[in-house]
């Protein structure tokens, strides 16, 4: 966990697993991007709250911890309580006007933020001029589904790239809407701290698609 080697990483949902004679339940692993070995592993409490706990793996040597703080607000700490950061989230809208999802995680004891937005400003650009060519399509091959039978979707995601930078340092986590990785730079960013962002975004995204 020492090493300062850029590397990738994806969170993979897992269906929960209670855990025996415990209150928690296992529901994400976080592995390299080849998908061997896991790096970590996420439980989450079974009670009202659910916080959550990220493990090393295949150790199981408590990494971090994920509390609520609030509504989008989640406090990180190092396993003997110590803090290490708050993260936050701010929804996207459209009105009165266009903003993206904005992700953030305030360092304790640091003045350093550490920001991410949803989509890129070209893939936004580019997701709206090509929007009536692509919803014309989608209405089509809905009508064809419904009197072929088939079940397919044919919906269209918006962007999903996340970049969250520091101020001085540049990109220090990378998620690539694409390939569901995550690029981390533990040179500039502390490797619990990029777990728990990447944890907490990829859940967030689980529940819009489901």
């Amino acid at each position: 966990m020492h090493d300062i080697t850029p590397y990738a990483f994806r969170i993979s949902a897992d269906n929960p697993v209670p855990l025996p004679a415990s209150d928690r339940e296992l529901v994400s692993t976080v592995s390299h991007r080849s998908g061997n070995a896991p790096l970590a592993r996420v439980y989450a409490s079974r009670t009202a709250g659910r916080p959550l706990w990220i493990h090393t793996a295949p150790d199981d040597r408590p990494l971090c911890s994920l509390t609520p703080a609030g509504p989008d607000a989640h406090d990180v700490h190092a396993p003997d309580g110590t803090p290490l950061a708050r993260v936050t989230r701010r929804p996207g809208r459209l009105l009165p006007w266009p903003r993206r999802t904005r992700w953030t995680a305030r360092l304790a004891g640091q003045q350093v933020h550490i920001t991410g937005k949803a989509g890129t400003w070209y893939a936004w650009l580019l997701y709206v001029v090509t929007a009536p060519a692509w919803l014309l399509w989608v209405v089509c091959a809905t009508v064809y589904s419904f009197f072929d039978g088939s079940p397919d979707d044919f919906t269209f995601g918006r962007p999903a790239r996340v970049r969250w930078r520091a101020p001085g340092t540049g990109t220090i986590l990378d998620h690539r809407g694409l390939s569901r990785t995550y690029r981390h730079a533990p040179r500039h960013l502390d490797t619990r701290v990029a777990y728990a962002l990447a944890v907490l975004h990829h859940r967030d995204r689980e529940r819009i698609r489901a």
